[in-house]
């Protein structure tokens, strides 16, 4: 009992420090007119508990592809005392294809793999928005960059691929040398672009495989109006319902209670320091 309440505690003032940087983007997203959605289970939240999911350890907010570069632009352009902007430009050690913002002198790490890396720090994940192309050979071909995009953003082999996939991204990692990585990554992230100027495609999240292969609707990002989440109100998709029911089915079923628990398990959780400030007291 003693652990489950202590787990409790813990996740509560998880969802303070991410609301903190939520607050944040939500600031200059206002200030600058760039349009967010809360995304996938913070939407979730949104509608069905007007908060977090209680059993939920992250938050994810998405944006259009135009919009998330902008987003990034204007960040760079100002001070974020206590903030940190962390995605694979300016952390070459990072794996995924989307960025986050993280409060600083706090540690969040989820693999031994992160220690010493990177910054590890509490984090909101921004996902990138992106057009599917109509056609069957051109979706082929769409995949098949995609597939390119992540194994030159992440540069290790996709663990639960295929044989085959493993096979075809070792040997490309093998023939294209870590100093012609980004360069790679930069040419394929153009392309998936290109799609982009379609507004009358559908859209689609690019920082998984799995993601790229679930449609969105086509007009997803054409209107927003805000939802309250934890007291306040923020940014959402006007069909959040459409988009709610393509991911989840009946969204407001809840799962079964084996299946409440944090989706990403901290190693180490501190809300206090960084881990190389864990590390130095050690």
């Amino acid at each position: 009992m003693k652990k489950k309440t202590d787990d409790t505690l813990k996740l509560k003032e998880l969802w303070n420090e991410q609301l903190q940087i939520l607050d944040r983007i939500d600031e200059l997203c206002g200030k600058e007119n760039i349009h967010y959605s809360l995304y996938a289970g913070s939407l979730l939240g949104a509608v069905r508990h007007h908060g977090f999911i209680p059993w939920d350890d992250d938050l994810d907010v998405c944006m259009s592809r135009a919009d998330y570069e902008r987003f990034i632009k204007v960040w760079d352009n100002e001070e974020h005392p206590g903030y940190i902007m962390q995605n694979k430009d300016n952390t070459p050690s990072f794996t995924q294809s989307f960025s986050k913002i993280r409060k600083d002198h706090t540690t969040f790490i989820q693999f031994e793999w992160e220690k010493n890396r990177y910054h590890t720090g509490i984090f909101v994940d921004i996902f990138p928005i992106d057009r599917i192309p109509e056609g069957f050979f051109m979706q082929k071909r769409f995949l098949w960059d995609c597939m390119r995009y992540q194994l030159y953003t992440r540069e290790f082999v996709p663990p639960k691929a295929s044989v085959i996939t493993k096979l075809v991204s070792k040997l490309f990692l093998k023939l294209t040398g870590t100093e012609y990585r980004k360069e790679f990554r930069k040419h394929f992230e153009e392309k998936l672009n290109e799609y982009d100027k379609h507004s009358n495609w559908n859209t689609s999240a690019i920082e998984s495989m799995q993601s790229v292969r679930q449609k969105l609707p086509v007009n997803l990002l054409d209107g927003f109006i805000r939802l309250e989440f934890e007291g306040k109100q923020y940014e959402c998709f006007e069909k959040w319902h459409e988009y709610l029911t393509d991911k989840y089915g009946d969204y407001m079923k809840l799962p079964p209670e084996n299946e409440r628990t944090w989706n990403h398990h901290p190693l180490i959780l501190d809300f206090e320091h960084n881990y190389e400030e864990l590390t130095d007291e050690r």
